[in-house]
């Protein structure tokens, strides 16, 4: 399962795609769009846009630096929503992933963050299948249908097959997603289609899956210094769904 869009194998150019600079710190700022069903199956992904945010020196830069990047994704997060005309009025946060595994707990992280002490939307992290016995899906659907929810946004650790890739883009699409993709799980996917409002994702890559080196067994790994990887990630995150989420 390729979890980064531009790591799958189709001609970019297809997909609309566009690449800029941004003004600090050798930022990659990438588009990509899939508007019918024909690249959507080429592709692996569903229809719906996708930004990406590459900043590979990041994890060796300061609060200076993830500020301006939580500002990238918040203007990108702001665009998507009024060009999807989201209702905003009861919105829902998932943070995905599992809480006791550093590599996995992104989504838990920016839930727990305390910089959303002021705002008014609604949290979740749902832990994974395996320690509930719930799938994440069921839980989401439930909680839309119950509370009346209009908007979901999904946090999760993502897999990438590229090294310089760890904890240094950030994702953004208006696709949902599917819990468990980085290690193949055949989850339901989060999305506008299965949980009938609209829902978008942030992932980010904290692991690799060793096969790209090789091996024959699926192994995933993740970042030495992956604590602090995530909590700065996590920090970039929620500083803009602060600011967005009102």
């Amino acid at each position: 399962m390729i979890d980064l869009i531009d790591e799958c194998s189709y001609e970019f150019q297809k997909l609309g795609y566009k690449k800029v600079k941004a003004k600090k710190y050798d930022i990659d700022l990438l588009s990509l769009h899939i508007y019918d069903e024909k690249q959507s199956r080429e592709t692996g992904f569903d229809k719906g846009d996708y930004y990406i945010i590459n900043a590979p020196i990041l994890p060796y830069l300061d609060k200076e630096c993830f500020d301006y990047v939580s500002q990238l994704l918040k203007k990108r997060l702001l665009f998507l929503l009024k060009k999807s005309k989201i209702d905003q009025s009861n919105t829902l946060l998932v943070g995905l992933g599992n809480p006791e595994i550093w590599a996995d707990r992104l989504g838990v992280q920016v839930c727990n963050s305390q910089l959303f002490f002021d705002t008014k939307f609604k949290k979740i992290c749902p832990n994974v299948q395996y320690q509930t016995g719930i799938e994440t899906f069921d839980i989401v659907k439930a909680l839309v249908d119950k509370l009346s929810i209009t908007f979901v946004i999904v946090i999760d650790s993502l897999c990438t097959n590229s090294l310089s890739r760890l904890g240094c883009s950030l994702q953004l699409t208006t696709t949902g997603m599917t819990p468990g993709s980085a290690i193949n799980h055949s989850n339901n996917k989060i999305c506008k289609q299965t949980i009938g409002v609209p829902c978008f994702s942030i992932g980010v890559p904290f692991m690799i899956d060793a096969k790209s080196f090789g091996f024959d067994n699926q192994l995933l790994l993740a970042p030495k210094d992956i604590k602090e990887n995530v909590e700065n990630i996590s920090y970039i995150i929620s500083k803009a769904l602060a600011e967005v989420l009102r």
